[in-house]
C-alpha cells in the first residue's frame, strides 16, 4: 500500500498553478517521517526558532524566521531535501494547469465545466496514480490519497473522487468488471500539513515546478541572477523522480481523457 501527499502552488490568481504529490510506500513510512523531522529540527537550530512547518514561499524568499539565511544557503538546502528525496526513492507525480488557457476552453468543454483549476489538478494527478499503479500486483498499487486542508474543495473533490465522470475511465482503460479507480483507498484525506510532514515536501516541489513553467513560458521574469539555471537544475532533478510521464502527460497513442488535462497544461508540459 502506498500514501501520496499532495499540495499545490500557484491557485491563489498566478498564471500557472501546479499540484504535486510526493509517493511514500507504507512500509518505509516512519523512516521517511523520523528523516523529516530530524530535517526540521536542524533548520530549527540554525534560525535560533522552533520551525513546525516548511512554507516554501516564505523559504525561497527570505521571508520571516528565514531572512538570515542568505540566498545561497537557502538554494542548498532545497538542493539537499531533492536530493533526501531522491535517496529514499520515492516518486512524484504532478499536474499544470495554464489559467489562461483553462479560462479560454472552461465554457467550450463540458468536461471541465464543473471542475475548478484545483480540482482539476486534483482529479489529473488522481486518474495518473491509478494509470500508474494499476500494473502493479495484488494490493500493492492501493493508494490513499492526502491533501493540505481544503475547506472550500473538500466536499466537491470527495465526491469527484467517489463518482468520477465516465469520461476519466479512458484515462486508465478501465475493465467493465472494476470498479472506477480501484486503486485508490477509501476517500480523500486533508489533513493540517503541519501535522504530515510529506505535505511540506510536496508543496516545496509544486512551487518549485510552477516556478519552472512560469519562467520557460515566459509568464514571470527571473527575481535574483541564476534563478533561472537553479530551477531549470532543480526541475530536472524532480522529474527524474516521477512516475513515467506516460501517466501524466502521454504522448503516442494518448487517451481522449487524458487530452482535457493536456489541451489546459502549460506548452512545456508536453
Amino acid at each position: 500500500m502506498k500514501f501520496c501527499y499532495f499540495d499545490e502552488s500557484g491557485t491563489g490568481g498566478q498564471q500557472v498553478a501546479v499540484m504535486a504529490g510526493v509517493i511514500v510506500d507504507a512500509n518505509r513510512m516512519h523512516l521517511t517521517k523520523d528523516a523529516w523531522s530530524e530535517l526540521l529540527a536542524e533548520l530549527s537550530r540554525i534560525v535560533g526558532v522552533e520551525v513546525q512547518e516548511f512554507h516554501t514561499h516564505k523559504f525561497y524568499s527570505g521571508q520571516g524566521i528565514w531572512k538570515g539565511i542568505d540566498g545561497p544557503d537557502r538554494a542548498s538546502i532545497i538542493s539537499a531535501i531533492i536530493q533526501w528525496m531522491a535517496d529514499r526513492k520515492h516518486r512524484v507525480t504532478y499536474s499544470a494547469v495554464d489559467r489562461e488557457k483553462f479560462e479560454s476552453i472552461q465554457p467550450k468543454d463540458g468536461r471541465l465545466s464543473d471542475l475548478s483549476i484545483w480540482r482539476t489538478l486534483g482529479l489529473h494527478t488522481a486518474l495518473g496514480l491509478q494509470r500508474c499503479h494499476q500494473k502493479e500486483s495484488k494490493t500493492k498499487g492501493h493508494t490513499v490519497l492526502v491533501y493540505d486542508e481544503q475547506v472550500i474543495e473538500k466536499e466537491k473533490f470527495t465526491d469527484l473522487i467517489l463518482n468520477p465522470p465516465e469520461w476519466t475511465e479512458s484515462y486508465y482503460g478501465r475493465a467493465k468488471k472494476d470498479p472506477p479507480l480501484q486503486q485508490l483507498i477509501d476517500v480523500p484525506h486533508f489533513v493540517d500539513s503541519r501535522k504530515v510532514e510529506m505535505v511540506q515536501v510536496a508543496d516545496l516541489y509544486a512551487f518549485i515546478l510552477r516556478r519552472f513553467f512560469e519562467l520557460t513560458e515566459g509568464h514571470d521574469s527571473p527575481k535574483y541572477a541564476d534563478e533561472i539555471d537553479r530551477i531549470n537544475e532543480w526541475e530536472e532533478a524532480i522529474f527524474e523522480q516521477t512516475i513515467s510521464n506516460g501517466h501524466i502527460y502521454p504522448k503516442k497513442g494518448a487517451p481522449e481523457a487524458a487530452m482535457v488535462f493536456k489541451q489546459v497544461a502549460p506548452n512545456s508540459c508536453a
